[in-house]
């Protein structure tokens, strides 16, 4: 793990100062992410301030994250039952002359 150093963001025009182990390139890939989200929420209503929209962009990636989650365990739960159904294929086969 690397040390952390200090990455500096702008989303809609206000700077911060991120600290993090991460690539400051993977930190700028996020920021740009995040400032889309909150520029098309804001986009929608002018009188939505920038923390609101922040904190509606928040819940959008939480639910976008969680919903990934459950796409990733229903993925592994399938792979599970393929995995299953290929080794009962392949004991059948031995069994059968």
């Amino acid at each position: 793990m690397s040390l952390p150093e200090t990455v500096e963001v702008v989303i809609s025009g206000r700077k911060f100062n991120i600290k993090t182990d991460k690539d400051p390139e993977y930190v700028k890939h996020l920021s740009h992410r995040l400032e889309t989200i909150v520029e098309r929420i804001r986009a929608g209503n002018s009188r939505v301030t920038f923390d609101k929209a922040l904190v509606v962009a928040c819940f959008y990636i939480l639910d976008e994250n969680e919903s990934l989650k459950k796409q990733i365990q229903e993925l592994g739960e399938e792979i599970k039952r393929l995995e299953e159904g290929a080794k009962l294929l392949i004991s059948t086969k031995k069994i059968a002359p």
